[in-house]
């Protein structure tokens, strides 16, 4: 799967989320795990605005699309987004990237 495909299936998540008062966004860019695409998001306001009174806040982290299934799920904030992608993919036979990013997102 290729990153539109994942940016689509990913906004249609975000369609969950929002509502007319409070519509959401993903951001522009994401990052690629090798296995996986992960997608920030926020609310439309703030990506226009960059003003932190208009963002969502914490405890809300990116969304992520399983390249090979086409699984999208959303990381929480805790444990770390890498401890959460590490375990997604242990238990579902996923083998490491050496070459994609393994601390952040």
């Amino acid at each position: 799967m290729d990153e539109p495909q994942a940016r689509a299936l990913a906004a249609q998540y975000l369609e969950h989320f929002s509502s007319e008062d409070r519509p959401l966004s993903l951001y522009p860019t994401s990052k690629d795990y090798g296995w996986c695409l992960t997608f920030g998001w926020n609310t439309q306001r703030y990506l226009e605005t960059r003003n932190l009174t208009d963002s969502m806040g914490p405890g809300t982290g990116p969304i992520v699309v399983v390249k090979s299934t086409g699984d999208v799920w959303m990381l929480s904030s805790a444990p770390s987004f890498a401890q959460q992608l590490e375990q997604y993919a242990q238990d579902h036979g996923i083998g490491p990237k050496a070459d994609g990013p393994s601390a952040s997102i």
